[in-house]
């Protein structure tokens, strides 16, 4: 029973999943998981690269609810995430919600120094798993 209740997990998810496509949304923008207190979204900020390499390079946003639109937070400046995991992560696309680059740059630059120049660590779990 408990494989029978795992394959239909596993269809399920992959179906999910395997109907969006992360490219038709060009602003790179897509909600993710909100807490009660707060909207949450992600840039993808590679969109065309990461279609050769299959690893996206993302910032993550926050604002409150009740704060005023410009009010935003770096909730993480950046995570280099894999396509699964990050299928797994987003709710849907957004027409708005970019922020100036700078933080993401920073962040960016460091992972590409760390292994000798070839990168930091890879998320391949979530969003929300690799924020902790």
């Amino acid at each position: 029973m408990k494989t029978i209740i795992f394959l239909i997990t596993f269809f399920f998810n992959y179906s999910v999943y395997a109907d969006v496509n992360l490219e038709s949304n060009t602003t790179g923008l897509w909600s993710i998981t909100p807490t009660t207190k707060q909207n949450r979204w992600l840039i993808i900020h590679n969109l065309t690269e990461a279609q050769t390499t299959g690893i996206y390079h993302i910032e993550v946003i926050g604002r409150d609810k009740k704060a005023p639109v410009w009010q935003h937070k770096h909730l993480a400046a950046h995570i280099a995430i894999n396509k699964p995991a990050l299928l797994k992560s987003i709710i849907k696309p957004l027409k708005k919600g970019d922020v100036y680059p700078e933080s993401f740059d920073n962040a960016f630059s460091s992972w590409k120094k760390e292994n000798d120049g070839k990168g930091g660590a890879i998320c391949t779990t979530s969003v929300i798993e690799c924020m902790k």
